[in-house]
C-alpha cells in the first residue's frame, strides 16, 4: 500500500497542494481526477520525491519513503520524452536495464508489452516514426517493462483514441492483479469512473471526495425519464417533485431525478403522463462534483 499523509507543497504564495492525505491500494487502480491546475501533477511529482514537500511523509508498506527509495517505481511524467531515434524496442529494454534488469528479462518483457499493446510490427521501428498514439502506447510499455513495485502515471491517456485506452487499462489492471499500487491522473472523468478502482476527487490542491464510484455517488439512485416531448416533460417536473424526486433536472424531452429507491422512483413516475421511457440512470462523476471544482 502507497500511503500519502498530510502533504503540503507550496512555493512563494502559491499553494499546490494543502494537507492532501489518502491510500493506494495494492491490487487496485486508483484515479486522481480533476481539472488542469487542480495539482495533479505536482502530487504524483511529490510522490516520485521530484518535489519535496513542506508537510507530509510518503509510506510504502508502511516505510516512509526517503532519498533513493524509489529506484524501481514505474514513472510516466505529464510531459512526453523517449529518444526519437532509438528503435522502440531497444528504447524499452534499455530504460528497463536502467532499473536493474537483465537483459533476457528486459527484451522478454518488451516483446510481450508490445504485443499486448497492439506494436509487434513498429518494434523495429524508430520512435520518431510512429504515430501519436503508438508513442503514447510505447510510454506504458517503457513504465511496465521493469516490472516496478509502484506504478504512477500523470495523464497517461493524452494521445491516445478510446480503443487503445482499453486496452492499456487491462494492461494497468493486470499489473495491478500482481500485488502493485496503481495511480493514475487524468482530467477526463468519464475514463476515471469507468475504469478505475478507487477514486480521488483533487481540486485546487484539496481533496474533496475520494472513494469508490457507488460510495461517492451516495444512496440515491439517478433515474432518467424520455417523455412523447420537451413540453410533457417540463409539465412533469411538479409531479415529480411532488412525488419525492429530488434533483430534477430537464433536458428537451428528457428527465433526469434522484430517488432513494426504486419504489419511489416508479410511483414518481407513474404519477406522471407520456411517458415514453424509464430506467436507472449511471450518475457521471464529473455532475457530482461540477460545482464544486
Amino acid at each position: 500500500m502507497l500511503e500519502v499523509k498530510g502533504l503540503t507543497v507550496s512555493h512563494g504564495r502559491k499553494t499546490y497542494l494543502k494537507d492532501v492525505s489518502f491510500s493506494a491500494d495494492s491490487g487496485r487502480l486508483t484515479g486522481v481526477v480533476g481539472l488542469r491546475g487542480s495539482g495533479k501533477t505536482e502530487l504524483v511529482r511529490t510522490i516520485m520525491g521530484l518535489i519535496d514537500a513542506d508537510e507530509g511523509t510518503i509510506e510504502l508498506a508502511g516505510t516512509t519513503l526517503g532519498f533513493g527509495d524509489r529506484q524501481n517505481f514505474g514513472y510516466l511524467p505529464s510531459e512526453r520524452g523517449g529518444y526519437p531515434r532509438m528503435k522502440v524496442l531497444e528504447q524499452i529494454v534499455y530504460l528497463s536495464r536502467l532499473h536493474g534488469m537483465t537483459l533476457g528479462a528486459a527484451e522478454k518483457n518488451a516483446v510481450t508489452l508490445l504485443a499486448r499493446l497492439d506494436l509487434s510490427d513498429r518494434a523495429y521501428a524508430q520512435l520518431s516514426h510512429l504515430s501519436g498514439s503508438e508513442v503514447a502506447r510505447v510510454d506504458i510499455a517503457a513504465v511496465l517493462a521493469s516490472d516496478p513495485d509502484v506504478v504512477l502515471l500523470d495523464e497517461p491517456f493524452d494521445g491516445l483514441d478510446a480503443e487503445s485506452a482499453t486496452t492499456v487499462f487491462q494492461l494497468l489492471k493486470d499489473h495491478a492483479d500482481s500485488g502493485v499500487p496503481v495511480l493514475f491522473t487524468t482530467d477526463k472523468w468519464r475514463l476515471a469512473q469507468d475504469h478505475a478502482d478507487d477514486l480521488i476527487v483533487l481540486s485546487h490542491g484539496r481533496i474533496l471526495a475520494e472513494g469508490t464510484l457507488d460510495s461517492l455517488q451516495g444512496d440515491a439512485t439517478t433515474y432518467s425519464v424520455r417523455y412523447a416531448d420537451a413540453a410533457a416533460a417540463v409539465a412533469a417536473v411538479a409531479t415529480l417533485e411532488d412525488a419525492g424526486a429530488t434533483d430534477v433536472v430537464v433536458d428537451a424531452d428528457t428527465v433526469a431525478f434522484d430517488a432513494v429507491d426504486e419504489d419511489e422512483a416508479v410511483a414518481a413516475v407513474r404519477a406522471t403522463e407520456d411517458v415514453r421511457a424509464f430506467g436507472p440512470a449511471t450518475r457521471d462523476l464529473a455532475d457530482l462534483f461540477k460545482e464544486s471544482v
